[in-house]
C-alpha cells in the first residue's frame, strides 16, 4: 500500500510542476525587451517626432521669422511685377509682343524690343526672317548672371557678318549693308536717317528716342520702366575725339543705352586700328560699377581672342567713367577687300570673331569670377 501511496504523490506534483511552466508572466523583464525591438519602424518614427514636435516647430518658426526679415526690398516676386509693367510700356511704345510673336527690327521702333532684351536678357525671335540678323549682329551683349545684371559689353565686331558691317571703311553696297541702308542713310524719299523712335498719340507726332526725351516727351510714358530697366547714367560731356554726329549701324542704339551721344560713333571711328599687313585689332567697351577687371577673352567654336587694355583707356574713362573700361583685341587677319565684297566663302581666319558664321561670346574675369555676354 505504500508504493502506490507515494506514486499518487509524485504523479500530483510533476502535474502541478507542468501546470506552471504554461504562465510565464508577460510582463517580465525578458518579454519587454523583445516588444521593445519588435515595435514597428512606422510607429518608431512617430514616437521619435512626438517627442521632438514642440521643438521642431518652434526651431522652424525662427528660421521663416530671420528668413523674412532678410529678405532684400526688391523680392523676386515685386520685381518680376515691375518687369512686366516695363514689358508693357515697351511692348506698347515699339508695337511689338512677346506673346504674339510679333516685332520690328527694321523701323526706328527696333529701339524697344533691344531695350527688353537688356532688361530681360531675352530677346524676342524676328517673325519675319530678313529681320533676324538685327539680333545676330546686335553689338550690346549683356550677362545673366544675376551679380553683374547691370553691366553692358559693347562689342561692334564680334562675327564675321559685323566685320562687313563695322570694319571696312565706308558703307559699301553688299548683302549685310542693305539692311541697314535706311537706318544710315534714310529712305529713298527723303534721306533721313531712321534713328529710334515712337509715335506719341497725345502729342500726334513722332518723337526720337533718346536720353532727353525719355525723361521729358516719353517721361509719362515709360516711367514704368525707373525702377527695372537699369542703363548706365546720363553724361552731357562733349567727347574726347571729334565728333560730327555722323551715323553709324547701331551707333544710335548705342548711345541711348551708354546715355552718352557718341560713344556708337567713337567705337566706329576711333575702335579699330589697322597695324597693316592685312591685320585688325578691334574693341570692346564695358561698362561695369565697382567691378575690377582681370580678363577679357572672345569665344568663338572654342577659341579664344585675347584683349588688353586700349590706350585710349584713361581717355575714355576720363569722359564717361572710372566705371567704364576700353580694350582693344590682339590682331586679327582681315582682308578689307573681301569683307568689303562680303565674300564669305573667301574669310579665313583662326581666331575669333571671324572664324566662322557661329555667334561668339564675351567673357571677362570680374573680381576674380567668369562672367560670360551674350548679345540675343
Amino acid at each position: 500500500m505504500k508504493r502506490p501511496l507515494q506514486w499518487m504523490v509524485v504523479m500530483a506534483i510533476l502535474s502541478m510542476l507542468t501546470a506552471c511552466t504554461g504562465k510565464i508572466d508577460s510582463k517580465s523583464p525578458e518579454n519587454l525587451k523583445v516588444a521593445a525591438n519588435t515595435e514597428s519602424p512606422k510607429e518608431e518614427s512617430i514616437n521619435k517626432g512626438g517627442a521632438n514636435s514642440d521643438h521642431t516647430e518652434t526651431e522652424h518658426e525662427e528660421k521663416t521669422s530671420k528668413s523674412k526679415k532678410n529678405v532684400p526690398k526688391d523680392s523676386p516676386r515685386q520685381a518680376s511685377k515691375k518687369i512686366i509693367a516695363c514689358q508693357k510700356v515697351l511692348e506698347d511704345q515699339g508695337r511689338f509682343s512677346v506673346e504674339d510673336g510679333i516685332v520690328d527690327y527694321q523701323s526706328g521702333l527696333r529701339i524697344f524690343p533691344l531695350l527688353h532684351f537688356i532688361m530681360t536678357k531675352k530677346s524676342v525671335p524676328a517673325n519675319h526672317s530678313e529681320q533676324s540678323v538685327f539680333m545676330k549682329d546686335n553689338p550690346i551683349f549683356v550677362t545673366r548672371d544675376d551679380k553683374y545684371a547691370n553691366s553692358l559689353v559693347f562689342a561692334t565686331i564680334h562675327s564675321q557678318r559685323t566685320g562687313v558691317l563695322h570694319g571696312v571703311i565706308g558703307f559699301p553696297d553688299n548683302v549685310v549693308t542693305q539692311y541697314y541702308e535706311p537706318m544710315v542713310f534714310g529712305e529713298k524719299t527723303g534721306f533721313t536717317p531712321q534713328v529710334p523712335v515712337t509715335d506719341v498719340a497725345l502729342l500726334n507726332k513722332s518723337v526720337e528716342v533718346n536720353r532727353e526725351t525719355w525723361v521729358n516727351e516719353l517721361a509719362e510714358y515709360t516711367k514704368d520702366c525707373n525702377d527695372s530697366l537699369i542703363l548706365p547714367p546720363t553724361k552731357t560731356d562733349p567727347p574726347f575725339f571729334k565728333y560730327n554726329g555722323k551715323i553709324y549701324s547701331f551707333s544710335k542704339e548705342i548711345d541711348f543705352v551708354a546715355g552718352v551721344e557718341g560713344v556708337g560713333f567713337g567705337l566706329a571711328e576711333y575702335g579699330n586700328s589697322y597695324p597693316g599687313g592685312k591685320k585688325i585689332r578691334i574693341p570692346i567697351l564695358l561698362y561695369c560699377p565697382n567691378c575690377n577687371i582681370e580678363n577679357v577673352v572672345m569665344i568663338q567654336d572654342g577659341v579664344k581672342l585675347k584683349f588688353k587694355e586700349d590706350e585710349y583707356n584713361a581717355q575714355w574713362q576720363k569722359w564717361l567713367g572710372q566705371e567704364w573700361h576700353a580694350f582693344k583685341s590682339e590682331e586679327i587677319d582681315f582682308d578689307e577687300e573681301v569683307f568689303t565684297e562680303a565674300n564669305f566663302s573667301n574669310i579665313h581666319s583662326d581666331l575669333p570673331p571671324f572664324i566662322s558664321d557661329k555667334p561668339s561670346t564675351i567673357q571677362v574675369t570680374i573680381n576674380g569670377e567668369k562672367v560670360e555676354y551674350v548679345n540675343q
